[in-house]
C-alpha cells in the first residue's frame, strides 16, 4: 500500500524551516556533554570569531564545528538536495560551502586550529568520533574532518 504525502502550503514548509536551528542541535549537545565528562572547558559560539564556532578551547587554541550534512553537503547518505527550486538551493549549498572553507582560512589565519565533526560520524561512530576529537584538541593537527 502506497502512502500519500501531504503537499505542504509555502506557509507550513516556512514554518518547518524556521523551526531548524543552527545553535544547540542534538549533535552538538551530545559532542558537549562528552567533552565536558572528560574535563574539556569550553565557550560556546563566540560571535567574535569568524563563524561563530559551537566550540571554542582556549586553552588548546582550537575550535569546534558540529556541522549537519545536509546543510553543508557533506556527501553522506544525509546529503541530498531538494528537488523542488533547485536552482535555490544548488546556490544555497554552493554558498554554505565555500563560506566553511573562508572561515576555516580566516580561523588559521588567526591562529587557530579547526576541527569540523559532521552529523553522521555524531550518529552512528559516536565512541570513535569523541576519541578522535578528544586527540585532536590535545594534539598538534592543524585542520581535522571527523
Amino acid at each position: 500500500m502506497k502512502r500519500r504525502t501531504k503537499k505542504r502550503t509555502p506557509m507550513s514548509r516556512s514554518q518547518m524551516m524556521q523551526a531548524v536551528h543552527s545553535e544547540d542541535t542534538k549533535p552538538e549537545i551530545m559532542v558537549r556533554q562528552a567533552l565536558f565528562k572528560d574535563g574539556f572547558r569550553y565557550k560556546l559560539h563566540r560571535h567574535d570569531l569568524p563563524g561563530s564556532p559551537d566550540l571554542f578551547i582556549l586553552k588548546y587554541g582550537a575550535v569546534i564545528f558540529i556541522n549537519g550534512c545536509f546543510w553543508h553537503q557533506h556527501g553522506c547518505k544525509f546529503t541530498s538536495r531538494p528537488k523542488s527550486n533547485p536552482e535555490f538551493w544548488n546556490e544555497k549549498f554552493s554558498n554554505n560551502i565555500a563560506r566553511d572553507i573562508k572561515t576555516n582560512w580566516k580561523l588559521s589565519l588567526l591562529g587557530y586550529r579547526v576541527a569540523t565533526v559532521w552529523e553522521c560520524s555524531v550518529r552512528y561512530d559516536f565512541e570513535n568520533t569523541i576519541e578522535r576529537l578528544k586527540a585532536f584538541i590535545v594534539g598538534d593537527e592543524e585542520n581535522i574532518e571527523i
